[in-house]
């Protein structure tokens, strides 16, 4: 009790004390207020209007400035972008093809779009926690197809295919996907393209949601298209636990209008006694019929509301899943021929080395072949390199090749001692390992700027560049000493 009223004291004493501060700060901003107005009533008027222009501008850079650091910053990845047409997609595939990417995955999704609008086929893709019941669900559907089931779990090790005509007369295909626990709590690639070629996704589970089941729900959910929840196993829960398992399904999507819960029991079983003829009894399981209609109608339901909307659906996904394609197929076309460029540099900058007259002529410094080098990355991912930006670039690279280059010749005279006679070499050889190091760091540090940035930032790549300088030099360095001696091999034969 004590305690608690001298910290209630010490409280009103520290607001009492801050009342007094705050108010001889407002007396002191009306002191100066007042004190300056009537020495602006008597000052000439160039002054007034001298005063009243420095605190505009004053006042209109703090409230730029502010707006700078509290407005909301939007990122590339952030920005939405806008669906390709099928006719922009086409255009892509061809540019891409003309430049020598190996287009043909992704021009295949295209293709067997094209072929399912043509055969007017429903596709339905199945997705589930192992041992859900998705095999013995499509066997419900479709009695005659040899779908293989275990009680054990986990039978479903590729995407299988099953056809399924409906009452209406239309044909249905049945995607019966890997279960989620067979990869490692989550879809891979594989699996949700089926999804997006998919008119409408069936997720089948035997109670409540597990977490793990919730999370691996949300990328289906991001589809946008109909999802069917189908509670399995109705037949081993009272008819109050499977309310309240309902309603906890459909709390958790009461967000998600083109989510649709039902209920199901594809292997029901009850157990009763069965009278042999010699009077005695035992107790068996007895299967029963499939109970099935509720999913049967809501399938129905979803395709009937608007089979056009559906199929525009399914055509945006796989509009997006080709254009992720070609994306991906461009980053390793890329990554691929930046390899290259890089390595072509750098084995010219090793001849030149080889041919420098004196340690003085610089590749790097004169700037030919760095220039170059830069260009043709910057070609290769579509950026542009302005005159300005190559300057600055090849300014702050050769302030850090001076410094660096004294080291990187230690390091490649040391790394020379593994070459038995390459030591009592001329020096010429260890100019020619220091630029080949240069010439590898900066293209490996202007491909990853362009990778990550989209642009050509100098100082960025500048740093990258002299991370690289110092990361496996020695290894590095034994490499480029074997592709000098190499070159100058060759170089000698061909005399």
């Amino acid at each position: 009790m004590a305690r608690s009223l001298t910290f209630r004291l010490f409280l009103g004493a520290a607001a009492f004390i801050g009342l007094l501060v705050l108010l001889a700060v407002v007396l002191s901003a009306a002191q100066f207020s007042l004190s300056l107005w009537q020495q602006l009533q008597s000052a000439p008027v160039w002054v007034v209007v001298l005063i009243a222009s420095v605190a505009s501008l004053m006042l209109g850079f703090g409230g730029w400035l502010i707006w700078l650091i509290v407005r909301p910053v939007r990122t590339r990845s952030a920005q939405a972008r806008t669906p390709m047409t099928e006719a922009e997609l086409e255009a892509h595939l061809e540019a891409a093809a003309a430049t020598g990417i190996d287009v043909a995955s992704a021009r295949r999704e295209l293709e067997e779009l094209a072929r399912r609008r043509q055969l007017e086929v429903i596709h339905l893709a199945l997705f589930g926690e192992i041992s859900s019941g998705k095999s013995s669900l499509i066997n419900a559907l479709l009695p005659g197809a040899s779908v293989q089931t275990d009680v054990i779990g986990g039978t479903t090790t590729s995407i299988q295919h099953y056809h399924w005509r409906r009452e209406s007369g239309d044909e249905v295909v049945l995607v019966d996907v890997p279960g989620l626990n067979q990869m490692q709590r989550e879809y891979d690639q594989m699996v949700m393209e089926e999804a997006q070629r998919a008119h409408v996704v069936i997720f089948v589970c035997d109670s409540d949601l597990t977490r793990d089941e919730y999370l691996a729900l949300q990328p289906l959910l991001e589809l946008k298209k109909p999802l069917i929840v189908a509670f399995n196993k109705l037949d081993r829960y009272t008819t109050e636990d499977r309310r309240l398992i309902r309603q906890r399904l459909a709390n958790r999507f009461a967000d998600n209008p083109q989510v649709t819960i039902v209920g199901i029991a594809t292997r029901p079983a009850r157990r009763v006694i069965r009278a042999d003829p010699d009077g005695t009894e035992h107790e068996e399981e007895q299967v029963l019929p499939p109970q099935i209609d509720e999913l049967r109608a809501a399938v129905q339901s979803a395709l009937d509301r608007n089979m056009s909307l559906l199929e525009h659906l399914r055509d945006t996904a796989v509009f997006a899943l080709t254009a992720r394609k070609l994306e991906q197929l461009k980053l390793d076309h890329r990554a691929r021929k930046s390899a290259e460029l890089v390595k072509t540099y750098t084995g010219r900058a090793v001849v030149g080395g080889l041919a420098a007259i004196s340690p003085g002529t610089d590749i790097l410094i004169q700037g030919y072949l760095g220039t170059r080098m830069v260009k043709s990355l910057c070609e290769l991912y579509e950026v542009p390199a302005g005159e300005l930006e190559l300057q600055k670039l090849l300014t702050l690279t050769q302030k850090q090749v001076r410094t660096a280059l004294p080291l990187l010749l230690a390091v490649a005279g040391n790394a020379a001692k593994a070459f038995p006679g390459v030591g009592t070499l001329a020096g010429g050889l260890m100019h020619a390992v220091a630029y080949g190091l240069i010439f590898d760091a900066l293209g490996r540090a202007v491909v990853r700027t362009l990778e990550t940035r989209g642009e050509l930032r100098p100082i960025p790549v500048s740093l990258t560049f002299r991370d690289n300088l110092a990361v496996d030099v020695e290894k590095r360095a034994r490499k480029m000493l074997r592709l000098a001696l190499d070159i100058r091999k060759e170089q000698r034969d061909n005399e």
